[in-house]
């Protein structure tokens, strides 16, 4: 860094309150902050469905621009081997956020900025916000010395851009702990309303047992190889069903679901719905091969409002929008259907 240095940082953006209030202080000094949003099937699930509407809401919530940033390629591999392992379920939420600071990192010279910010708050979080493993995340993500928190930047050792007059140590804040009270002080300060203070974000879908255990026995069907984005995005949403070794089925549970799963669209996805009948709507991945289609179908049929009837047909095609095929939908008992669910 030098006179030239620009008055410009990253901020990792989680959409939470702490993450505001850091390019908030920021801000307060005249510094201009790209707050990067950082999402995958597993956290900012929404963005990653439909980036346009999450960047205009949070521009007119907050007066935030930000870029999105799509992590899913980056958390398969992570997934895949965590050098420093899981949580409780199958969150490797140090390696996590290490690779997230790397591509921060790697955007600081495309985005002219000398310095990246985060919301972290010291003992906020036991895995990854502890003191000696905080130290450890900005060296592996090659940020020692130009990562600054500045909830708790006063708890912490100086970074660079203190030193050289970029940012004002004394303005920075000293909090420390789980709580929350400070923080929502502070945001009313701001003139943040409480119906806009943001609940806490990082939220991660990995840390929920029954989620973790889907994406393990995903990861263990693609082994050795890697399962795809396409392939993840079917464990974290509606009822999923195992029809073989390389074939799910997965089924809507309510509307919102079903609007989720339409965009589901890609290659090697089928959409199935029973037709002229209200009931879910169905994504098969994997061989369409008329057995498969068979079972899909009676499936799809236990769980609509024609359940138990006989003589249904069930639609199906690459486009949930022009489902043009069909195939009879069969009785299926509940056992034979549990028997598939993962």
């Amino acid at each position: 860094m030098n006179d030239k240095t620009p008055r410009r940082c990253l901020a990792l953006y989680s959409g939470g309150l702490d993450s505001l209030l850091a390019i908030r202080l920021m801000e307060d000094q005249g510094i201009e902050v790209i707050p990067l949003f950082f999402c995958s099937p597993f956290f900012g699930f929404g963005a990653l469905r439909d980036p346009d509407t999450f960047t205009a809401v949070h521009r007119e919530r907050y007066g935030l621009n930000s870029l999105i940033v799509d992590y899913t390629e980056d958390m398969i591999s992570i997934i895949k081997a965590p050098r420093h392992g899981f949580g409780k379920h199958l969150n490797p939420c140090i390696d996590c956020k290490i690779g997230m600071l790397r591509r921060a990192n790697a955007l600081l010279e495309t985005l002219q900025a000398s310095f990246v910010i985060t919301g972290e708050v010291l003992g906020q979080r036991p895995m990854s916000q502890r003191g000696h493993v905080m130290r450890a995340i900005e060296k592996e993500s090659g940020l020692e010395d130009i990562l600054l928190r500045p909830l708790c930047a006063r708890n912490m050792v100086e970074t660079l851009p203190e030193r050289l007059g970029i940012v004002d140590r004394g303005a920075l804040w000293d909090i420390r702990g789980r709580g929350r009270k400070i923080q929502i002080e502070k945001a009313l300060a701001y003139g943040i309303t409480e119906d806009l203070i943001p609940t806490p974000a990082g939220g991660c879908l990995l840390t929920q047992e029954q989620i973790s255990k889907k994406v393990r026995r995903t990861y263990e069907r693609f082994s050795p190889g890697l399962p795809l984005k396409e392939d993840l995005v079917l464990d974290v949403v509606g009822r999923k069903f195992i029809l073989d070794e390389v074939t799910v089925l997965v089924v809507g549970r309510d509307d919102e679901e079903n609007k989720v799963l339409s965009s589901f669209i890609a290659s090697g996805n089928t959409f199935m719905k029973i037709a002229d009948v209200p009931g879910p709507l169905c994504v098969l991945r994997g061989d369409a091969k008329e057995a498969n289609l068979m079972i899909a179908a009676g499936i799809c049929l236990r769980y609509g409002k024609a359940r138990g009837i006989n003589g249904q047909t069930a639609l199906y095609g690459s486009d949930p929008e022009c489902m043009d095929k069909t195939v009879q939908a069969h009785l299926l008992n509940e056992e034979y259907c549990k028997s598939m669910q993962d």
